[in-house]
């Protein structure tokens, strides 16, 4: 074979046609650039969502405005108030006089050669008694329940209780009013002493003596008596009658002047 032929056989080809890039670079390039952008945009919306106000947002909320302060309350001192103090006038409490004690008369006797003996006489004791002076007052008398005119007694007790009139029915307080005697079971001695207008729900005069033992029937074994206020008999000394009933466990007594 000629050199001619063999530079016919070592001619160099034509170059042909390049090749194209690969389909599947391309779309690994788009894939990485979506997950970049959608990372950006992830953290876009966290950097909003942990700062509202953030410049990158652009519709950011309105600003919120404080609350105005809270006025706080100082509590001034409070000046003195005059507080009125209400007046009591003072209530008289009446002072029980002594209680009179007559004084026994000499009784004269003779001596003999015989032991003296002491005869006590009646008239005696009889004239120990005092007797009214002035303006007597005279005495009624009459029987009722106690819950008349005391709701809050019982049967369980005797009452005298009563009032003192002058002569024109007005009430006369402050006169001295004398129980004395005995009924059965009780002896009152000395005799229990007290003053009219203590016990106003008789009237503005009532007096009232509570015997504190049970209804029991008695002839005239009590006796209630009327005094002046110098400790001086204005009334006769009337004897009472006391009975067991309960709706006569009070002797209501009334004092009249003539």
């Amino acid at each position: 074979m000629s050199n001619y032929d063999e530079f016919l056989k070592e001619k160099p080809k034509a170059p042909g046609p390049k090749k194209k890039a690969s389909p599947d670079l391309t779309w690994n390039m788009l894939t990485l650039v979506m997950v970049l952008m959608t990372l950006c945009v992830c953290g876009f919306f966290v950097s909003i969502l942990q700062n509202p106000y953030s410049m990158l947002n652009p519709f950011p909320p309105n600003t919120l405005i404080p609350p105005p302060p809270t006025a706080t309350m100082t509590p001034r001192g409070y000046e003195p108030t005059w507080t009125p103090t209400p007046s009591v006038e003072p209530t008289e409490t009446p002072t029980r006089r002594p209680t009179y004690t007559p004084v026994p008369s000499f009784t004269p006797f003779s001596l003999t050669t015989a032991t003296p003996t002491f005869t006590p006489s009646l008239t005696v004791v009889a004239s120990n008694t005092p007797r009214p002076t002035g303006v007597p007052y005279t005495v009624t008398v009459s029987w009722e329940e106690s819950t008349k005119w005391r709701p809050d007694t019982s049967c369980a007790s005797m009452f005298v209780a009563g009032k003192a009139l002058d002569s024109k029915n007005s009430p006369v307080t402050g006169l001295q009013v004398k129980l004395g005697g005995s009924i059965p079971g009780k002896t009152f001695v000395p005799a229990l002493t007290t003053l009219t207008g203590i016990s106003p729900i008789y009237g503005p005069s009532g007096f009232e003596f509570d015997l504190r033992v049970a209804p029991v029937a008695s002839s005239k074994g009590l006796w209630v008596q009327l005094f002046n206020q110098s400790g001086a008999p204005i009334s006769e000394q009337y004897p009472l009658k006391t009975y067991s009933d309960c709706k006569q466990n009070l002797i209501l007594v009334v004092f009249k002047q003539k």
